[in-house]
């Protein structure tokens, strides 16, 4: 169907579409549109799963009814209809997606007018299968709409950020940086795991007063911090809400006073979020790459171990509250696949409705600490190996 229509005259029929406020406004619609774009324009094979794993990350084999890609496709058909009957009344083009399909069907506007045209005939119903006919439409819609509210309903955890204009804060570790001038002349870029901020620059050049030293004008973030931001980002747009950023190495406590906070990150780059993180837990601090859970009349190390191919790590997430009325839940662990992996289990509805009824009805707040399992970074594997109700 491409082949028959220029690809210059497509590409510019979606330039037109995606700066058109219905979609400029909506960069996840954007980028699904001009993805199944050039996928159809390459004759390539689409489908629910290589969608879902191309553009959203999402793992099938632990969620084969994950209805993201289908919710988003339901979405981008409905926009694209509004823009036709719209602003795209004179387009040469028709972007045309098939329900059940995602390729798309790139039609000349004289074709397309001709079939609708033919849509529109008029066919006579009996009035008596027009009342059976309501009868079942209304009740399949009753239904339909107290499914869709009971299950666009946010997990307890999520309430406070998804209320309408919630301040909400997603604040990225970061590592501090420091300019060190060698002997040989040559200025670079460094990071040392005792400085992570002015202070701990202070104090370090006192104890080496030889080493030349002096602040850079940035940071170093790990590749968790886009990975989790875009997976925070369709998961807030998912529930019409959004987020500002900011990074740990700047973060003041006026900002955790008055919003509700949501880090991501290592525990050895924090600074102020340092003397918040697990400040009401009674078994649980942090303990060299690791954690260390000591109750009931025992005391468990969980640390990073190395094997074949296969690295096992450990990630916290602790949801409770650091002023009144708003949220902190934080998702902590010294590796990235930690920090990533539990960010998209507490993003995925179906799973948060099981973790509910492992807290039994008790407090909302809680500390659980998660085995992150990765056969070379692939595969990855995370359960819950010890919980704290707080």
């Amino acid at each position: 169907m491409a082949n028959k229509i220029e690809r210059g005259v497509i590409m510019e029929v979606l330039n037109r579409i995606c700066t058109h406020n219905l979609f400029s406004n909506s960069p996840t619609h954007t980028e699904l549109l001009t993805y199944l774009v050039e996928k159809t324009l390459n004759e390539e094979e689409l489908n629910e799963v290589t969608i879902g794993s191309d553009l959203y990350r999402i793992d099938y084999s632990e969620n084969k009814r994950n209805s993201t890609v289908r919710s988003y496709m339901y979405k981008l058909r409905k926009k694209l209809t509004e823009y036709y009957n719209e602003a795209g009344k004179n387009e040469p083009v028709v972007f045309e997606i098939i329900k059940g399909q995602y390729t798309i069907s790139f039609i000349p506007i004289a074709k397309y007018a001709k079939s609708s045209n033919k849509a529109k005939a008029s066919v006579i119903i009996p009035i008596n299968y027009i009342k059976g006919i309501g009868t079942v439409l209304l009740l399949t819609l009753t239904t339909f709409f107290v499914v869709k509210v009971t299950h666009k309903k946010p997990s307890f955890i999520w309430k406070n950020y998804f209320e309408k204009n919630a301040p909400n804060l997603v604040v990225i570790s970061d590592q501090y940086m420091v300019y060190e001038k060698l002997p040989n002349g040559k200025i670079y870029g460094i990071s040392y795991p005792e400085i992570n901020n002015h202070n701990d620059l202070f104090e370090y050049t006192q104890k080496h007063p030889d080493k030349k030293l002096k602040t850079t004008d940035y940071t170093l973030m790990s590749k968790m911090a886009p990975y989790t931001v875009k997976t925070l980002s369709h998961w807030f747009e998912s529930y019409k809400n959004d987020f500002q950023l900011e990074l740990e190495s700047r973060l003041k406590y006026e900002d955790v006073q008055n919003h509700n906070i949501l880090f991501v990150g290592q525990y050895k780059t924090m600074n102020l979020s340092k003397s918040l993180f697990l400040k009401d837990s009674k078994v649980f601090t942090t303990f060299n790459d690791g954690f260390k859970y000591k109750g009931n009349g025992t005391e468990k190390v969980y640390n990073t171990k190395f094997g074949d191919n296969q690295k096992v790590e450990y990630a916290m997430v602790s949801y409770t509250s650091l002023s009144t009325g708003k949220s902190a839940l934080y998702f902590v662990s010294n590796n990235d696949i930690g920090v990533m992996a539990t960010v998209k289990k507490f993003t995925d509805q179906n799973w948060l409705v099981e973790f509910r009824k492992q807290l039994h009805g008790e407090s909302k707040h809680f500390n659980a600490l998660f085995e992150v399992n990765g056969l070379q970074r692939n595969d990855v594997s995370c359960k819950l190996v010890e919980l704290e109700h707080l």
